[in-house]
């Protein structure tokens, strides 16, 4: 056979071969697959990795409860030595020596004891117990806790804390709380210690674009959900000291029989206020959205202003409560004007009541806005703030002791007025 025919026959084969290759390829790829049934899931094994750290949360906080009191100490032995020290010189300071020679006191003796929580820690909550959280894996390392030992205070817990450095066994205080458990004496004389009510004042005192505090929106809010049919009881204020100079506020209410609270920090220095949740953003938001003028419901007559008693009544005014029948509901009446924080909310409120400023203008001029003090007994008075407005006569009152000067709220809105400007 000649080589040329060779050479084609070859050739034919190749090609055929490639031919027959391609399209047992074309085949697989274009067929319908076959039905395949697993009856068994074998998932690979996942092994998750638990820091050895993460459940050391009891062992943070036997680490804080048997730590010691730095004395003097016991508070109800230098309760005893400041008392002693006033009838008789020179017992403090045995009383002193003797409460240092006694047994050490633990934190958890301290924190526990009930006169210490209220006497030196100023906190009514009810003793919840100790509470631990790990920090994770921080840049300084995964052995830090956070330990509190809490105060049930509303729906709130509230208490001293301190930083654990559990691997390092080191103990450090983060609030002013632990501070005083720590060392009462050094704790109660730091400038931020006894300060909740002027933490309140001042938060009361915020001031919104068109005027408005937020005592005054606290007030509205919860005035408008209670003529809507969402009534809440309303709790109050707590104050808890965080770090340094700041604090967390917490306005608490009940909606439902279900606690609720607003969450705010302060800078007590700077005295600049943060909402922190969303229920304090809403109440910030009455502040921000309200853009009406604030009415006045304080006497013409009456300065509350100026530093004598005796000359805040001005004008005929002043004559008038000098004389003997006048002069009890005039000091009634004024033990009532003389809490501004509380006029000017109940103002902002009743700014809301009236349609303009004007009208309750004239609602003062008509006489159907105004202060009625009347006795209720021997040196008890009920002083009002009676106003009809859009047809419809209401009141807010309180009862005075004239002898103490005493202001108790006598209805809702006049009780939920003094909540919104003074610590629980």
């Amino acid at each position: 056979m000649e080589t040329r025919s060779i050479l084609q026959i070859v050739l034919g084969g190749i090609i055929a071969l490639i031919l027959g290759l391609g399209g047992f390829i074309v085949y697989e790829l274009t067929r319908v697959a076959d039905k395949v049934v697993v009856k068994t899931i074998v998932e690979p094994d996942v092994v998750e990795r638990i820091n050895p750290w993460a459940d050391k949360g009891s062992a943070a906080i036997a680490l804080v409860k048997r730590m010691t009191v730095t004395p003097p100490l016991d508070p109800v032995a230098f309760k005893k030595a400041e008392e002693e020290a006033k009838s008789k010189r020179g017992r403090k300071k045995k009383h002193e020596e003797e409460a240092e020679e006694a047994a050490p006191v633990t934190f958890d003796e301290a924190v526990t004891n009930p006169e210490f929580q209220k006497e030196q820690l100023q906190i009514s909550g009810e003793p919840a117990g100790w509470e631990s959280v790990w920090w994770e894996e921080t840049k300084y390392g995964p052995h830090f806790f956070l330990v509190r030992y809490a105060y049930k205070d509303g729906g709130v817990h509230i208490g001293p804390q301190w930083v654990v450095d559990l691997k390092n066994q080191k103990v450090a205080a983060k609030n002013l709380a632990a501070m005083v458990v720590e060392n009462p004496t050094k704790g109660m004389e730091s400038d931020y210690y006894g300060k909740k009510q002027l933490v309140v004042s001042a938060i009361s005192a915020h001031r919104f674009p068109s005027g408005i505090n937020l005592a005054g929106a606290l007030l509205l809010y919860f005035e408008q959900r209670a003529d809507s049919d969402q009534a809440d009881t309303v709790i109050g204020w707590t104050i808890d000291h965080d770090r340094g100079n700041i604090f967390r506020a917490y306005f608490q209410w009940l909606e439902n029989k279900e606690p609720v609270y607003a969450e705010f920090e302060f800078d007590f220095d700077r005295k600049a206020l943060k909402p922190i949740n969303l229920q304090a953003a809403n109440l910030m938001n009455v502040g921000d959205d309200f853009d009406r003028q604030r009415v006045s419901i304080m006497p013409m007559t009456y300065n509350a202003s100026a530093s004598v008693a005796s000359q805040r009544w001005t004008g005929g005014a002043r004559k008038s409560c000098k004389q003997p029948k006048n002069a009890p509901g005039c000091g009634a009446l004024a033990a009532v004007l003389d809490k501004t924080e509380i006029i000017e909310s109940l103002e902002w409120l009743l700014t809301t009541r009236a349609n303009t400023a004007e009208e309750f203008e004239e609602c003062k001029q008509a006489r159907k806005c105004r202060w009625m003090p009347s006795p209720t007994s021997d040196g008890q008075f009920n002083v009002k703030y009676v106003y009809e407005l859009k047809g419809k006569e209401q009141s807010v009152s309180w009862d005075i002791d004239l002898k103490t000067k005493e202001v108790t709220p006598a209805d809702r809105v006049s009780g939920l007025a003094l909540s919104v400007i003074r610590a629980r």
